[in-house]
């Protein structure tokens, strides 16, 4: 099932079902281990539409961005893919010419296998950077992998495929959604990883959506990328941008369902809804984190300047660390927002900081708290969901980040990542 978070409701007419990628119609998935994971973990998938599909991507926008994603950015059919093959525990990021051609080698035995063009077929990739594959293993698990398929369309076989993307994730985000439209119901699915190297676009994460309704390419297009930058698109854990994030949507038609202009923007709000939670799923998982917070900016100048506010509170080390020490000390949020603003020019604008209903910041003044609102002010700062809001003295524009706590658990788990 779909993770579960208060900051992001299902509209009612979408109802979480199982299923997961293999929940809409004419899709196969398998997950098996290849061997680069030790001790037997899943750590290869496949998904393929058995029909023809619309497809959509988004990547990420580092310069170094890793094998995988600039072979299938640059040469695979983007908006007409079929399958992926996915690996993890391996990057395949930073590897020169040999990395590039270790990409290329999965996604020609994954389109031989499936008999597919190879324009039809994307590749992924995740896990420790500056290392080769190796595609002995890789090879083998590809093959395994196409061998699965053929009975990769059930529930089992979305849940092998969920966990043979993860890496440092300490469980699974995946679900599928039942969205009934005026036209008939259709069905979402999806899988996803990630908890570390999160933000600014997108994070060190993958995911994979699914579904069977009838729309265009550029219907679909429009969907996907306005819901990732709605979601995966303003999320923060530790400030730093992948090099292989990938989202890749499919959208096959097998339903028969044709949504009109009232059931796409249906549809969408669905996909709003569950790519949201699969975000807000990815930074309560990040390393080492105990509560998510979200952050809403508003009363901004422009903007721009409302998310530079908004990142800049949300990728503190001062402001994570007080929300691990259940701390609600506001001089740190105040500090970032003033920083903020002065690069973006302003010489001072009082704020107001709220923690839920508690105000504890007025015009750029402490707020008087009587004995009720500091043991609810308590009780906030132990909540594993909190919600902040940060009001500039401006013209109104807003920005909503997503951002975890940084914990003692955090450095270990990354001081012990090694390549």
């Amino acid at each position: 099932m779909l993770p579960q978070s208060r900051f992001a409701p299902l509209p009612p007419f979408a109802k979480p079902v199982g299923g997961g990628l293999t929940s809409p119609k004419g899709f196969k998935v398998a997950g098996v281990a290849s061997g680069v994971k030790r001790k037997g973990k899943l750590d290869l998938a496949m998904l393929l539409s058995e029909r023809p599909a619309v497809s959509a991507a988004t990547f990420t926008s580092n310069a170094a961005a890793a094998a995988p994603v600039r072979l299938t950015r640059e040469s695979s059919d983007c908006a007409h893919l079929q399958a992926v093959v996915v690996n993890a525990g391996n990057a395949n990021a930073v590897t020169g010419k040999q990395g590039l051609a270790d990409a290329a080698r999965m996604r020609l035995l994954t389109a031989n296998h499936l008999r597919l063009p190879v324009e039809q077929v994307a590749v992924c990739s995740t896990g420790l950077i500056g290392v080769h594959l190796p595609m002995e293993k890789i090879e083998r698990g590809i093959a395994a992998a196409a061998a699965a398929l053929p009975a990769g369309g059930d529930a089992a076989a979305a849940e092998d495929f969920a966990a043979a993307i993860r890496t440092t994730d300490k469980h699974a985000k995946t679900g599928a959604l039942d969205v009934v439209l005026p036209e008939g119901t259709v069905k979402l699915g999806f899988a996803a990883k990630g908890c570390g190297m999160i933000s600014p676009n997108m994070a060190t994460m993958l995911c994979f959506v699914t579904c069977d309704a009838v729309v265009s390419g550029d219907e679909w297009t429009t969907l996907l990328h306005k819901a990732v930058d709605r979601s995966f698109n303003r999320i923060t854990v530790d400030g730093q941008e992948s090099t292989n994030d990938t989202v890749l949507g499919f959208c096959n038609g097998a339903s028969s369902v044709e949504p009109g202009e009232e059931g796409l923007a249906m549809l969408g709000e669905a996909l709003d809804a569950a790519l949201l939670a699969l975000a807000v799923s990815i930074v309560s998982d990040g390393e080492g984190s105990t509560r998510t917070m979200k952050l809403t900016v508003t009363g901004a100048r422009d903007q721009k300047g409302a998310e530079a506010v908004a990142r800049a509170v949300a990728n503190s080390p001062l402001v994570k660390t007080a929300f691990y020490g259940r701390d609600a000390n506001w001089g740190r949020i105040m500090q970032a927002i003033g920083q903020a603003l002065g690069r973006e020019g302003h010489t001072h604008l009082p704020a107001g900081i709220a923690y839920e209903d508690v105000v504890i910041v007025e015009q750029g003044h402490p707020a008087e708290l009587d004995e009720a609102r500091k043991v609810r002010l308590h009780e906030i700062m132990h909540q594993p969901e909190i919600d902040l809001t940060v009001a500039l003295n401006g013209p109104g524009k807003e920005a909503t980040v997503y951002f975890s706590d940084l914990t003692h658990a955090y450095v270990t788990l990354n001081a012990e990542y090694s390549t």
